[in-house]
């Protein structure tokens, strides 16, 4: 069955216009401009708004409604579930450091969920951990942070679920690991690393290819007897082999920043992830991930306040800090949040409207609020 999108302003990485799209099953079948469509067909009248792709999140812990992070298959379609109501339409759910057979488990539920849940769509999984350098643990439980083990990270990866791993790669066997797991198609991402420029330079060599949050939990610039060091951040942001991705939650990474590293990387080479660990959550003290945690002004933090601990963002919200605090196009912003994330784990169809790519879209209104979302060609929320 056919639907016609119409009366829309259509949002495209190069430009926004009017007009709508034809929906085919699950694809975007057509884009067209103004009213060049077939009359009769189902419809849904976009009444002026924005049409935009599906947000991408591919660093995410999970929900106050449910942990993405988990063995139980319910809790983790509750947490897919809110992300979409946010407009996210894909996701990657995140593992922290943890002991081997809570993370094996949590990998084995994403590849038994996957293509049967409610909510995002599941794509894959990302190993935040256990391979980092301990002083810049941030909220990582350090109980679980050590060198990689090649026996014990092939039995993740053997469950044919990891897309991405984070690791340090100053850490002795780490430049090991990315040699060989780059090979076989996996994003490799410099997390809670001190590495100074050297480092990145080797790391780049092994195959490390992404930064995770970056200007969080690791190096970046400083000084050593009043002469100016870089570190992993503006190493990244210097190497055009490097993506980054940000967290745009207002709290993290401060709008000026965004707005210069998306000067120095563009839109092609940067995006946003919520790394969420209870997006959603109110105000007051958790236990995360063995941790005593505290959620505060809009952020999530360790409990005596010396680090974060991820976010309790959500996408859309990220997407008006992109747009009106940093003072990124739109268009840009969109990309930053969909085809570019998209695009860095390797989830070919997704993100864009364009033919041939899935039906995943928003429907913005002109404040940037979530009032429609379809996935893989199912209205999943409509609250125009």
């Amino acid at each position: 069955m056919k639907t016609i999108f119409y009366n829309a302003r259509v949002i495209t990485p190069e430009l926004i216009f009017s007009g709508g799209i034809v929906v085919d099953g699950n694809t975007i079948e057509r884009v067209f401009k103004d009213d060049e469509y077939e009359k009769g067909l189902s419809s849904v009248d976009c009444k002026g708004n924005y049409l935009a792709p599906g947000f991408v999140d591919i660093h995410n812990h999970g929900t106050a409604a449910g942990m993405l992070f988990t063995a139980d298959p319910e809790e983790l379609e509750r947490g897919a579930m809110l992300m979409a109501d946010h407009g996210t339409t894909t996701v990657v759910p995140t593992s922290p450091s943890q002991a081997h057979k809570v993370i094996y488990d949590f990998l084995i539920n994403v590849r038994n969920v996957m293509g049967h849940n409610k909510g995002s769509k599941l794509f894959g999984a990302h190993l935040e951990g256990n391979y980092f350098n301990m002083e810049y643990a941030g909220a990582q439980n350090p109980e679980f942070i050590y060198p990689p083990r090649e026996e014990e990270y092939m039995e993740f990866i053997d469950t044919g679920i990891v897309k991405r791993v984070s690791s340090s790669p100053e850490v002795p066997g780490c430049l090991e690991m990315a040699e060989k797991l780059s090979k076989q198609g996996i994003l490799m991402s410099m997390a809670h690393s001190g590495a100074n420029y050297d480092d990145v330079l080797r790391a780049i060599n092994a195959g490390y290819t992404h930064i995770t949050h970056i200007y969080n939990a690791i190096s970046f610039l400083n000084n050593c007897y009043y002469y100016p060091q870089v570190g992993a951040c503006e190493a990244a942001l210097l190497h055009d082999e490097i993506t980054v991705e940000a967290i745009c939650d207002g709290r993290h990474v401060p709008a000026p920043l965004i707005r210069l590293m998306y000067k120095a990387k563009g839109a092609d080479r940067m995006h946003a992830v919520t790394d969420a660990c209870l997006a959603g959550a109110t105000d007051g003290s958790v236990k995360l991930f063995g941790l005593d945690c505290l959620v505060d002004d809009g952020v999530c933090m360790l409990a005596d306040r010396s680090a974060f601990a991820g976010s309790v963002t959500t996408n859309d919200v990220e997407l008006k800090v992109l747009v009106n605090d940093a003072m990124i196009p739109l268009t840009d912003a969109v990309k930053m949040l969909s085809l570019t994330p998209a695009r860095t784990i390797g989830a070919k169809d997704v993100g864009r409207i364009a033919a041939g790519y899935k039906a995943d879209i928003n429907i913005l209104n002109s404040e940037l609020d979530v009032v429609y979302t379809m996935i893989d060609g199912r209205e999943y929320r409509n609250v125009m």
